[in-house]
């Protein structure tokens, strides 16, 4: 039997990063319903990770000091990533309202009442799964992970014609192979190729005339 020699017409490594993409509707819902004084972090956090690419560790680990307002960067400090290099990303406009607004909010972390720039921008300390559970289920949306929010951000990048390289370097990759598995291909790419398609058989057909 040929289907039982050699390696199989699906590997389980290549279904594994297989991932998820959020549409802009789907994004749009799912801010929507953490849009409530009990998922309002949670939102800042969701924009964090949609505007910026940043892993979740990254967000939730971010401290006042890592924020440049003048520069309007992020400066993520080396032992924060994965790589173990530091990086910086830029603060989009609604990332920026979001900041604005926590730090209009900020409590110091201590009985002396001085803020410490050591001090977390989003204020947690391990995770948000339950207002994240509850959030997905409200806005429909099960099966997305937070990762997904990471390979929304890469291939939006895509989207907008950035190179591979400036993908790569937005999303702290070393190797360019590992920016293409963040790279999904959506229903705008799908009709691009399918319209690139339609004129090539067009045009093939038209030459035998």
């Amino acid at each position: 039997n040929p289907f039982k020699n050699g390696p199989g017409l699906i590997e389980v490594s290549a279904e594994d990063i297989r991932q998820r993409i959020l549409t802009k509707e789907e994004e749009q819902r799912l801010l929507a319903v953490c849009d409530c004084d009990e998922r309002q972090r949670l939102k800042s956090i969701l924009i964090c990770l949609l505007d910026t690419g940043m892993r979740f560790n990254e967000v939730i680990t971010l401290t006042w000091a890592d924020v440049d307002f003048v520069s309007g960067v992020l400066n993520i400090k080396a032992f924060n990533t994965k790589t173990a290099k530091p990086k910086t990303v830029a603060i989009t406009a609604r990332l920026r309202a979001e900041l604005d607004r926590l730090w209009a909010e900020r409590r110091p972390s201590d009985k002396s009442g001085v803020l410490k720039p050591d001090d977390r921008v989003f204020g947690v300390k391990s995770n948000v799964k339950s207002s994240w559970t509850t959030a997905r289920r409200l806005a429909g949306l099960d099966d997305v992970r937070i990762h997904d929010l990471r390979h929304t951000f890469g291939t939006r990048l895509n989207q907008l014609g950035l190179t591979q390289a400036s993908i790569a370097r937005s999303l702290g990759h070393q190797q360019l192979s590992t920016t293409y598995r963040y790279i999904n291909a959506d229903e705008t790419l799908l009709d691009t190729v399918r319209s690139a398609m339609d004129g090539f058989h067009s045009t093939a057909s038209g030459s035998k005339e």
